[in-house]
C-alpha cells in the first residue's frame, strides 16, 4: 500500500509546472538538493520515472502525466480537509483574464462551483483578445490568464486542445460552384495562420467575407448569414449548425488553450487553479 507524502507530491506539482529543479527549488523555498531528493524518493515510492529531461527541461513522461492528476487531486482533497476542520475560509481577489471564446463556454461552470465552495474569493474577470491578455500578463497586471499557447513564451500549467468547426446559419446553403465565403478573424489574432491553413490544406476557393474582432461581432455575422465562421462549439450561436465534414469543405481548426498562473501568487489564485486542474475532464472537448 503506497503513503504518499503531501510534500513529495506538493515538490512533484511545483517542478512538472515550472519545468525545472531550480525553479521548483525557489518557489517552494528549499535547496535544489532538497526538491531533487523528494522527487527520487517519489519515483522510489511509486516504481515508476515521472519526468524526462530535455532541451526545454524537466518533462513529465507518460507515468508522470498520469501521477499529475492523482496528485493535483490528494493535495487538493488535503487542503480542503485542512480548511473544514480548521473553519478557514479564504479570502482574496483574482485577476483572471480569458479569451473570449473560452469565458462564452467552458469556465461558467467551474468558476460557478469555485465561488459556489469559495464565496469570500472575489474574481475579476478580464476579457480580451488573446494578445492583449499575454501582454497584460507579463506585465504583472493579471494573477491567472487562459489564452493561446503561441502569446507567451513561458510554460503553461495546463494545455487543452480546442477544435474552431466551421459555423454557418441553419439555412445557410453552401454554392460549391463559388468561393467560400469566410468569417475571418483579425490578421494579429493567433487563430488566423491555423484558419488560413485549413483552409489551403485541401485547395479550397475561398474569400474574406467579414472581419470579425470579436466573439459577438463573429456570432452576429454568422447569423446574419454573410458567411462561414470557425467558432468552439461551446459558443455556436443559436439558429446556426456545423458543417459536415466533407472532402470539399476546410477541416477543424486545431487551436491549443493555456492556464498561466503569475510565479509568485496569492493563495486564492493557486487555489483556483488547483480546482481548474481537478475540473479538467469537464474542461475538455
Amino acid at each position: 500500500m503506497l503513503d504518499l507524502d503531501s510534500y513529495l507530491l506538493r515538490a512533484f506539482l511545483t517542478v512538472a509546472g515550472i519545468g525545472t529543479v531550480n525553479g521548483a527549488a525557489v518557489k517552494l523555498n528549499r535547496t535544489q538538493a532538497a526538491v531533487s531528493m523528494q522527487i527520487r524518493k517519489l519515483e522510489e515510492l511509486v516504481g515508476v520515472t515521472l519526468f524526462s529531461r530535455s532541451s526545454k527541461g524537466l518533462e513529465l513522461t507518460s507515468h508522470g502525466q498520469i501521477m499529475l492528476a492523482y496528485a493535483r487531486e490528494m493535495v487538493a482533497l488535503s487542503d480542503e480537509v485542512g480548511k473544514r476542520l480548521t473553519g478557514k475560509m479564504i479570502e482574496d481577489r483574482i485577476r483572471l483574464g480569458v479569451v473570449e471564446d473560452f469565458a462564452a463556454g467552458h469556465l461558467i461552470d467551474i468558476l460557478s462551483d469555485f465561488r459556489a465552495q469559495n464565496p469570500k474569493v472575489e474574481i475579476d474577470i478580464i476579457v480580451e483578445p488573446n494578445r492583449r491578455l499575454a501582454s497584460l500578463f507579463e506585465d504583472r497586471k493579471l494573477d491567472l490568464v487562459v489564452c493561446d499557447i503561441t502569446c507567451l513564451s513561458r510554460k503553461p500549467t495546463l494545455i487543452w486542445t480546442e477544435y474552431l468547426m466551421w459555423t454557418v446559419r441553419s439555412d445557410f446553403v453552401v454554392d460549391a460552384e463559388k468561393p467560400l465565403p469566410i468569417i475571418m478573424f483579425e490578421e494579429e489574432c493567433p487563430w488566423t495562420l491555423p484558419t488560413i491553413a485549413a483552409l489551403s490544406q485541401r485547395n479550397i476557393k475561398w474569400k474574406t467575407a467579414c472581419v470579425a474582432s470579436t466573439l459577438v461581432a463573429m456570432a452576429t455575422a454568422v447569423r446574419v448569414g454573410i458567411g462561414i465562421a470557425p467558432m468552439m462549439l461551446t459558443t455556436k450561436p443559436e439558429g446556426c449548425r456545423t458543417l459536415d465534414r466533407s472532402a470539399d469543405l476546410p477541416g477543424p481548426v486545431r487551436i491549443e488553450i493555456g492556464l498561466y498562473a503569475q510565479p509568485e501568487t496569492a493563495e486564492g489564485a493557486r487555489y483556483l487553479v488547483d480546482f481548474i486542474s481537478r475540473h479538467t475532464a469537464i474542461l475538455s472537448s
